[in-house]
């Protein structure tokens, strides 16, 4: 699932900071992702496609204190993801 298309628009909101919107193409995901200003676009999209690709192994996604106790970053949680 590593080859999909990224769709992305963003908004500013008045915080500043910037609203991402995001889908895939035939893989049916979409979700939103809330990113500070000076976040390059190469991190955004990394971010993304690093959550869609943990997806293949849902368990571990959902569960993720479980299994990285030390290894998770302090900002992943401001995204969201859905499934059509």
């Amino acid at each position: 699932m590593s080859d999909f298309k990224l769709k992305i628009e963003t908004k500013k909101l008045q915080s500043g900071r910037f609203q991402v919107n995001f889908s895939t193409g035939q893989e049916g995901y979409y979700g939103y992702l809330l990113a500070e200003p000076q976040t390059a676009v190469s991190e955004i999209i990394s971010k993304i496609t690093r959550h869609i690709s943990a997806f293949d192994n849902s368990e571990r996604y959902f569960q993720r204190n479980l299994f990285s106790l030390g290894n998770r970053q302090a900002n992943s949680g401001r995204i969201l993801i859905f499934k059509r």
